[in-house]
């Protein structure tokens, strides 16, 4: 009798376990950081991409680019407004789901732009090794190196703005960021919907 009884109330415990299980299972995530720090909310600065500033290229210094990596504003990151909003940590663990599919979904294309820019890069600068060597070699005057070099920037920043297959990766880009704003906005209540609506209105779409 006192074995059945011991059974019964093993069974009962282990009952008790499974359905433990199941209610972590479903309920909130406490590994969630609510303080939305990590890197996938930091959203990339599509505008920058677009249209990346050049510096150096003078005499002493190959060209390059200002380096892009989020957003140059703090209040235009997922970062700035998802603490305000109050969110449950189940809320919370939904977006960070979206917010990390989408930091793999466009991770290749984000390198393919930074690819092309390289690659736009390179040629550039070789060209302006090759105005510089002729300067060195006086087959040029210093007025007309620099007249060489400012007609090369100017170059170098339209091909970096309209670089035909850039732009078809950057309307990629804002395809993903508008689905993840979308995919957002589902999980919101109305109160969080209403802050979070306004604080889309002021950043660049």
């Amino acid at each position: 009798m006192r074995v059945s009884l011991l059974i019964r109330g093993l069974l009962a415990f282990v009952f008790f376990l499974s359905l433990s299980a199941c209610e972590d299972k479903s309920g909130t995530d406490p590994s969630v950081d609510l303080t939305f720090s990590s890197s996938e909310f930091l959203l990339e600065d599509l505008e920058a991409l677009a249209k990346p500033q050049l510096r150096d290229g003078c005499n002493d210094k190959a060209f390059n680019i200002q380096t892009v990596a989020t957003s140059k504003q703090d209040r235009h990151t997922l970062s700035y407004i998802l603490p305000m909003l109050g969110l449950q940590t189940n809320q919370a663990a939904t977006i960070r789901d979206y917010a990390l599919d989408h930091q793999q979904a466009t991770v290749t294309v984000r390198g393919s732009i930074s690819i092309i820019h390289q690659q736009i890069l390179m040629r550039a600068n070789a060209e302006r090794d090759a105005y510089l060597k002729a300067y060195e070699e006086d087959r040029i005057t210093k007025a007309q190196l620099d007249e060489k070099l400012l007609g090369l920037q100017d170059r170098l920043t339209a091909e970096l703005h309209e670089h035909e297959q850039k732009q078809t990766h950057l309307r990629v880009l804002h395809e993903r960021r508008h689905t993840l704003l979308q995919n957002i906005e589902t999980v919101l209540n109305p109160t969080q919907l209403q802050q979070w609506s306004n604080w889309r209105r002021s950043i660049p779409s």
